[in-house]
């Protein structure tokens, strides 16, 4: 196929054209400037014109692409140094490379994009459905160049795809791709300063640029595809806590680890399953790997990433830029000596001609180096001419009658007058053009600075109306809460809790667990796979911080960003033991506050009355309950327990399984006593309808129950998994 790939040189752009070369395509570039520098390998073709050129509805015309891919985000020639000026510059060269583009009426177009779009809070993976907010000059520069190319696609039905990228993470063989990734700007810092900062409450899902390449190149060569917007992501996420603890272990050096972790979350993870499930997607490299590999190469080539005065430079290399260094400066001096030579031949030949004797090629050359060096090289071009000067004038007449001649003294301050003003001018020009371009780009950096607190401050206004919302409704909302309370069993009351900790904290994944006296935390109900991540049975001494919050009884909070504790925990006690640990997951870095921990506590405590009600409840019918002198259940309870896990198990709330326990040649009492020393505090033993002894199994699954049955069968006890007690 031929391939048109439009945008300036990168490190992508390098990587997605050697696949393609690879694959046998015909690749043609159309760079949008005509800088030398940008070196494309693998191109049969290269056209340097002006994304905005009328010239580029002819080149498209001439190469005829199968696929057009618009490089979006990843184009060099926007590097964000003017963020308007490049946004105008490219909306204008984007209209008229998508018309150009449209006259075909044939061929694919794909457009990068980035995660940049979105500059909202997103608690979990965003998917292709939720919009984008972008905040910010160039995400919004990115989100309209994705607005125009959906243009074509969905009123045009034109063949156009939408990629977004995640942060990619690549190996660093430059400074310039060091500070183009999060990881090679924390190597390089770590590398050349010995420090590095990071922040606990931002996460990224760092995607290898190889990975990235291969997707692309799926949406390239596939015939169809179902979508016409995809996300490209690992959908792993990386804080920069780990990033720089994978730093420190790479460089095997004590580096000083600066944590400037402060206001809310920032985590915007992309959601691949779209593209995995039509074109599959697989990781081959980890940022840890990418990591490691670009400090072994920053060691291997410390010229390139470090200064010459750097501490870290060797002797050679030191000797090397000195060398170099005072070479550049001597540069400028050796042209004026060279130069002077012609100079003073044009000058002694000048003086007996007819027509050529008035000029004075020595003021010439002394303007020449004012005009093009300045005030420096003036003065060193003024003394050569006034040698030059001297030399010529000896050859008529001697040395005192020159230097007492009036005439030279004249000509000398007129040399040097006009020199010295003329090179003035130049380096004052030059102080004010240095001076214009730090104070824009001064300028723009407090523009961006800017759009970061309004955007944060957006953010905190989002949060405050949240708040004024959830109060205004707080009465009516624990007026519910306590009426969904209000169950003769505690086990009906733990899931209606669970689903009330969800709507009065807003978090999705919640897990409740029951804590007896040797500190043993059982999984009890739980919204998610996310939420019930800590395990069905947890050890809270092994826990140290989250056992601390629950020995002192207040609310555990994982600033820390921690992936294997919950955002924020609260154990009830009753009769000063822990009884119910409620764990909330997936809860925002910004709504970590006393607020909300005050909310959890006044919740727990809601639980726990309503838990000790039903407890009194039960005790007190407990001869109703149960048979005589007995654990088993009789038909009524034991029928109501189950049909409690059977309507939570079908929302997803918790997993039982129902065994039979076989009775033969003795009775029930006999039986159970065989077994009941292995039973858990959440297990219960009843009749059903039918008469026969079964076994609940909480919070169990198929495989867990065959390890019980071995057990029972140890034991002497038959057993069988009711169909009932299938999940």
């Amino acid at each position: 196929m031929d391939i048109m790939l439009v945008g300036g040189a990168s490190p992508l752009m390098k990587k997605l054209s050697l696949k393609l070369h690879k694959e046998g395509h015909r690749i043609f570039v159309l760079s949008g400037s005509r800088d030398p520098q940008n070196h494309y390998e693998h191109v049969f073709e290269r056209y340097d014109f002006s994304y905005d050129k009328a010239s580029v509805e002819e080149v498209f015309r001439s190469v005829n692409p199968d696929v057009t891919i618009l490089m979006g985000a990843y184009d060099s020639n926007y590097p964000g140094r003017d963020f308007r000026r490049e946004a105008v510059a490219y909306s204008a060269g984007l209209q008229n490379l998508l018309l150009s583009w449209s006259a075909l009426k044939k061929s694919r177009l794909i457009y990068l994009s980035s995660v940049e779009v979105y500059g909202g809070k997103y608690p979990s993976a965003v998917s292709e459905q939720d919009k984008p907010r972008p905040r910010g000059v160039r995400p919004r520069m990115l989100y309209q160049g994705e607005e125009s190319c959906r243009f074509y696609q969905e009123e045009l039905s034109m063949d156009v795809v939408l990629l977004r990228l995640d942060w990619l993470h690549d190996v660093s063989c430059s400074t310039k791709e060091a500070l183009s990734s999060i990881c090679g700007r924390k190597c390089l810092d770590a590398f050349r300063d010995g420090s590095v900062s990071y922040r606990r409450n931002y996460a990224y899902a760092l995607t290898y640029m190889g990975d990235a390449v291969e997707s692309i190149y799926k949406v390239v060569a596939c015939e169809e595809h179902q979508e016409a917007l995809y996300h490209i992501s690992s959908s792993e996420a990386y804080s920069e806590h780990d990033i720089v603890k994978k730093v420190g272990e790479v460089l095997g050096e004590k580096i000083e680890q600066i944590d400037n972790t402060v206001g809310e979350q920032h985590q915007i993870i992309l959601s691949n399953e779209r593209f995995k499930a039509e074109f599959g997607f697989k990781v081959w490299c980890r940022p840890e790997e990418t990591i490691e590999k670009t400090l072994q190469y920053m060691k291997q080539h410390s010229n390139k990433f470090l200064d010459a005065d750097h501490p870290g430079m060797d002797i050679w290399h030191k000797l090397y830029y000195a060398m170099t260094s005072t070479l550049g400066a001597l540069v400028p001096y050796f042209e004026n000596l060279i130069l002077f030579i012609p100079f003073f031949m044009l000058n002694n030949r000048a003086t007996d001609s007819q027509y050529f004797s008035k000029i004075d090629f020595y003021l010439l050359y002394v303007l020449l180096f004012a005009v093009v060096y300045g005030q420096r090289q003036a003065t060193f071009s003024g003394i050569l001419a006034t040698a030059g000067y001297l030399f010529r004038q000896m050859y008529t007449r001697s040395g005192l009658a020159v230097v007492t001649d009036c005439n030279t003294y004249v000509w000398i301050a007129e040399i040097f007058i006009v020199g010295l003003v003329v090179g003035y001018m130049k380096d004052s020009l030059l102080f004010l053009k240095e001076e214009k371009e730090w104070e824009v780009g001064f300028l723009s950096e407090q523009v961006t600075d800017i759009g970061d607190i309004n955007d944060s401050n957006l953010r905190v206004k989002e949060g405050l109306i949240d708040q004024v919302i959830n109060y205004d409704n707080s009465l009516g909302t624990v007026y519910d809460a306590t009426e969904q309370l209000e169950q003769e069993q505690s086990v009906e009351i733990f899931f209606c809790a669970l689903n009330m900790i969800q709507k009065l904290m807003d978090c999705p994944d919640v897990a409740i667990y029951r804590v007896n006296k040797e500190k043993y935390a059982r999984l009890f109900a739980y919204s998610s796979a996310k939420a019930a991540s800590m395990g069905n049975t947890v050890y809270l001494p092994d826990k140290k911080s989250l056992d601390e919050a629950c020995n002192e009884n207040r609310v555990y909070i994982n600033r820390s960003m921690e992936k294997e504790y919950p955002m924020m925990a609260y154990n009830v006690e009753s009769e000063e033991q822990m009884e119910i640990l409620i764990m909330l997951w997936s809860l925002p870095f910004e709504r970590m506050t006393i607020n909300e921990a005050n909310r959890l506590i006044v919740i727990g405590k809601l639980i726990q009355t309503s838990v000790r009600r039903a407890d009194r409840y039960l005790e007190a019918l407990s001869e109703e309950r149960y048979h005589s002198e007995s654990q088993i259940l009789k038909a009524s309870a034991f029928e109501e327990l189950v049909g409690a896990y059977r309507k939570a198990s079908k929302e997803k709330l918790t997993e039982y399984v129902l065994l039979q326990i076989e009775v033969e040649g003795e009775n029930e009492k006999e039986t159970v006593d065989k077994f009941t020393s292995m039973l858990r505090e959440s297990d219960y033993i009843g009749n059903l309808s039918d008469g026969k002894l079964y076994l609940l199994l909480t919070n169990t699954d198929l495989k867990g129950c065959s390890f019980v049955q071995n057990k029972l069968k140890q034991n002497g006890v038959a057993s069988s998994i009711s169909e009932e007690g299938r999940l």
